[in-house]
């Protein structure tokens, strides 16, 4: 069972790569694919950032210094890429730049809790 798991987790990873660069290249296509609409951004970031909080919430309760590196990253790689697109375009970046820092910190910090 474990293998099918993990062949499942390398699809869904697969997938959003694929959707990451369609997203890049042509926004609109990756935008309609994904059936997201960019006046509903802001309620999707909801759930987008409900779902991490849980995330959170069950790797620290059943104490998964894994999950949450993994965990931490992604926030991070999302937080900086964020300061990158807000700076670029002029805009506050800073809380964006510091969660990011944190969580690099952070994801860091669990490496150690792994062995």
């Amino acid at each position: 069972m474990a293998t099918l798991v993990n062949w499942f987790g390398w699809l869904l990873a697969l997938a959003m790569i694929g959707v990451t660069v369609l997203l890049a290249l042509n926004k609109q296509s990756g935008l309609k694919l994904i059936q997201h609409r960019i006046e509903m951004l802001p309620q999707a970031m909801l759930v987008r950032y409900a779902g991490l909080t849980v995330l959170a919430v069950v790797a620290s309760w059943f104490g998964a210094p894994r999950v949450l590196f993994g965990l931490l990253i992604a926030i991070a790689v999302i937080s900086l890429g964020d300061t990158y697109i807000y700076r670029r375009a002029g805009h506050p970046f800073w809380l964006h730049l510091a969660i990011g820092g944190a969580a690099a910190f952070g994801a860091f910090l669990s490496l150690f809790a792994m062995n």
